[in-house]
């Protein structure tokens, strides 16, 4: 289905390819020309600033015109940029959702808990990721209407791949800039759903692909990449992938394997899926870019909380009926 939209959208609306460490594809930041200021939705990573600031350059735009960051939620290859944008021009405001800010204004448990998934050299690879005033957030609950200068965005909390993800919805274009919401997709041949460690919840993700879904959007802005169309392919696809995805690591911590072989199994089912759906090329872009191991360890995370949960309710109503046998009559 192709979008109806005013000619001046593909102007006001555009794509930058932030090229982090030189990877083609791989994180957009959107640059929304709202007439009387721009706002960026997911500026990306500080160690692309100098990449942004010369696209945005030129297209003759300095850091004094940003009146606005839109953040989906605050991972690094999202958000990590936003208090350096703040600190070059302290006039920007900044909406993000409720349960990011606290890490934004102080981003040292953030930190810590990205070390322990990613490793002890993230801000070589993203990075620093300095702190935003208070002063300069709108928190954002899910529900609100923003109004940035000639446009108007609805807001939807969204989790499932991160507990603080909210989608923007603009009505005049009917785009959806749904972040991780809705996976990856550089063509429209694969969609690859993003499960890394530590917030996944599968049942999450579905519920927030319905919201999205009500909104009837023509066209979802993807931070992994960009405005793509084909809306009802696109969420089918991303479903039934990740049903199967996550079907196949739940079955996979029954059986007596260790973790790396079970990651090991789930990525060379991954890689033969995009080999069987995506061309060569695509198959080399996802497999040197997109780690399918994260995702298995994501999935494995989730369905042993899941495990937990289960085993803590049982105890728990074992518990109560032997209260309640004490003292019954």
């Amino acid at each position: 289905m192709t979008m109806d939209v005013p000619d001046s959208f593909s102007n006001s609306t555009v794509t930058i390819d932030l090229m982090h460490h030189q990877r083609d594809r791989y994180i957009a930041c959107c640059v929304l020309d709202c007439k009387q200021e721009i706002a960026l939705l997911d500026p990306g990573p500080s160690s692309t600033l100098n990449n942004l600031l010369q696209n945005l350059d030129r297209m003759g735009i300095g850091i004094s015109d940003i009146g606005a960051i839109l953040l989906t939620h605050i991972h690094f290859d999202h958000a990590g940029v936003t208090g350096s944008l703040v600190e070059l021009n302290p006039k920007i405001r900044v909406y993000v959702h409720e349960r990011g800010a606290a890490h934004l204004i102080d981003p040292r448990r953030l930190l810590r808990s990205a070390s322990q998934v990613l490793g002890s050299n993230i801000e070589d690879f993203w990075g620093p990721f300095q702190a935003v005033p208070s002063r300069n957030l709108n928190v954002l609950n899910g529900g609100e209407e923003i109004t940035l200068g000639a446009r108007r965005f609805q807001v939807l909390y969204t989790p499932g791949h991160a507990p603080h993800h909210v989608s923007y919805f603009e009505p005049d274009s009917k785009v959806a800039f749904v972040g991780d919401a809705a996976g990856i997709r550089i063509s429209d041949s694969f969609v690859y759903p993003a499960t890394p460690a530590p917030d996944i919840d599968v049942e999450q993700i579905d519920e927030s692909l319905s919201l999205i879904e009500a909104w009837k959007p023509q066209r979802l802005f993807l931070t992994h990449f960009g405005l793509v169309g084909k809306v009802e392919w696109h969420m089918t696809e991303f479903r039934e992938r990740l049903r199967s995805w996550s079907e196949f690591v739940r079955l996979s911590l029954e059986r007596h394997e260790d973790d790396l072989h079970r990651a090991q199994e789930f990525s060379e089912m991954v890689a033969a899926q995009v080999a069987s759906c995506a061309s060569q090329q695509e198959g080399v872009w996802f497999e040197q870019l997109v780690s399918s191991r994260k995702n298995w360890y994501g999935l494995a995370r989730y369905w042993r909380r899941q495990r937990d949960a289960s085993a803590t309710e049982v105890q728990v109503s074992s518990a109560e009926k032997k209260n309640n046998g004490d003292c019954g009559p």
